[in-house]
């Protein structure tokens, strides 16, 4: 049996929330019982309650309690039927894992004041066991505190990761102050009708000099480690 193409829309955290109704004895379920009873961490939860709010199959009914609708609960016999024709098909499309990338941000250690300075953002190669089968697909923002006042402090960057080492590079203008800190953030987009999850960041503080002769062009890098869930 093919699973239904309506279900093969949702994200597999969102199926795991309509098994988890289909061994409820109620239509009605707080958000705490259903993170208890599917296992899925807060973010994770989250991104698959809001798809299937959006889709129509769960109604708010009270404060952090949710309702089946009439299509919801077809959704779930639907999902039932198919777990209970292709039980090992089931089983492999639900698995997922949280692996691990290193990212890394490389900046000199002094800007000037008012001119364009290239920042670097990318990753490190993975270790072996954190392998992905399929790319990445990221959003990469760059906030700047104490930028010049004529660009935007806020830059956003798609960004497709592998397995090899990758870096995209930024252009920021340091504003007329003596500090900068700049804010480096990592999103997972793992599908276009849902809004990117974050996976991490770090932000550094960075001296501005006011005059070329001031300045340490000499580049530091800053490295954190940032998790993402693929699917096994």
């Amino acid at each position: 049996m093919e699973m239904p193409f309506h279900l093969k829309t949702l994200p597999s955290e969102a199926l795991d929330i309509l098994r988890f109704f289909a061994e409820h004895n109620e239509n009605v379920a707080h958000t705490n019982a259903m993170i208890d009873g599917t296992g899925l961490n807060e973010r994770r939860f989250g991104v698959a309650l809001r798809r299937l709010v959006t889709k129509g199959y769960l109604i708010m009914d009270g404060y952090q309690t949710y309702r089946l609708s009439d299509n919801g609960r077809r959704a779930v016999d639907d999902l039932a039927a198919y777990d209970e024709s292709e039980p090992e098909a089931a089983q492999a499309a639900n698995e997922s894992r949280i692996i691990t990338r290193r990212l890394v941000l490389v900046v000199p250690r002094t800007l000037l004041s008012g001119q364009p300075t290239n920042v670097f953002v990318g990753f490190d190669e993975p270790e072996d066991t954190e392998y992905i089968e399929e790319p990445l697909n990221l959003l990469i923002r760059m906030q700047v505190v104490n930028s010049s006042e004529d660009i935007n402090p806020n830059k956003d960057s798609a960004m497709l990761l592998d397995n090899k080492a990758a870096r995209q590079v930024f252009e920021i203008i340091a504003g007329a102050y003596t500090k900068l800190r700049l804010r480096c953030f990592v999103y997972q987009i793992e599908n276009e009708e849902d809004a990117p999850t974050m996976a991490g960041g770090m932000y550094v503080d960075l001296n501005i000099a006011a005059t070329p002769e001031s300045v340490d062009r000499s580049l530091t890098a800053y490295g954190v480690d940032v998790q993402f869930m693929v699917r096994s």
